[in-house]
């Protein structure tokens, strides 16, 4: 219990002049100004302030009568505030949503505790909270919807990727598209996530299904269809499908490496060598740079490898 002295405002003469004195002081060391011959005229308070509690008088000075006690506002907790930390401040945001959580924050703080930790580089932590908010009861309240459990649900899958446990995230992918069938970003993340386990031929079922019901699909699907029909050795397909890609998004560096490796394989070495240096022109700290500076110096070691 730490001791918290309260000056109320006051002004005092000194050489025909008033001078203000400091309204309160917090902590332990008493900060105001010190002049000569300057003396209190207003009563001092003193409160002890238990942790989470409002103030409790426990001293009152110049034997004046009781002083209405100054109430400590209890904290206004926000979900927005949070997440909007957690871009710019990831530690900030950690330590706003482990504080929340010890005052009931719930759900909500545990959903911002989550992209913290993702933007921390503690995806492993992350995805399994997501993967429980997204699966667990209460399934009434906050971020208990279908629709936000679907959301959480894709989360909870690019953090299992990004993790390195594409299991993982086939599993809470399926979930996801069980509240909701045919949802686009479920399965076009369910689709990243079986490439990485070497199953092309379940993106392209997965997503050769929602090419042919989403008219207005975005470019990662065609960009995925592309790379599971070059793993199938499907190749003229593939090239369909990645111009497809690069028709609406023509500087996507997902869609240039794809259109690079498939140029390669089809004997087309200088125009997938034009494409990956195009990729590390655009986009130099991506994953698809470091992709393409593999590919390039395969090529250089030895040109005669598709």
């Amino acid at each position: 219990m730490t001791l918290h002295l309260d000056y109320q405002y006051g002004w005092f003469p000194l050489s025909g002049m008033t001078h203000p004195v400091v309204s309160f002081v917090r902590g332990s060391a008493l900060c105001m100004p010190l002049w000569l011959g300057l003396s209190l005229s207003q009563p001092v308070r003193a409160y002890a302030l238990p942790q989470g509690g409002k103030p409790v008088r426990v001293a009152h000075a110049h034997g004046r009568g009781n002083v209405p006690e100054a109430k400590v506002p209890a904290p206004v907790w926000s979900e927005q505030a949070c997440n909007a930390m957690v871009g710019e401040d990831p530690f900030g945001a950690r330590d706003y949503a482990q504080d929340w959580l010890k005052h009931d924050g719930g759900r909500a703080a545990q959903h911002c505790l989550a992209l913290a930790q993702i933007e921390l580089g503690d995806e492993q932590t992350a995805a399994q909270t997501l993967d429980d908010l997204a699966r667990k009861e209460p399934f009434t309240g906050p971020l208990s919807s279908a629709s936000q459990r679907v959301v959480i649900a894709v989360e909870a899958a690019q953090a299992w990727l990004a993790a390195s446990l594409p299991t993982n995230a086939v599993s809470i992918a399926q979930y996801g598209l069980s509240i909701r069938p045919g949802d686009e970003g479920l399965t076009l993340v369910k689709a990243r996530a079986e490439l990485a386990l070497n199953d092309p031929a379940s993106v392209l079922k997965d997503v050769g299904a929602l090419v042919a019901q989403t008219p207005n699909v975005g470019v990662d699907a065609y960009v995925l269809l592309a790379s599971a029909e070059r793993r199938l050795g499907q190749l003229q397909q593939a090239s369909v499908h990645v111009a497809k890609a690069l028709d609406r998004a023509p500087e996507n560096p997902e869609a240039l490496l794809e259109r690079g490796i498939i140029r390669g394989q089809r004997g087309d070495s200088a125009g997938a060598r034009e494409d990956w240096q195009h990729v590390l022109d655009l986009a130099p700290d991506t994953h698809a740079a470091d992709m393409a500076r593999q590919d390039l110096a395969v090529q250089a070691a030895d040109p005669d490898v598709p």
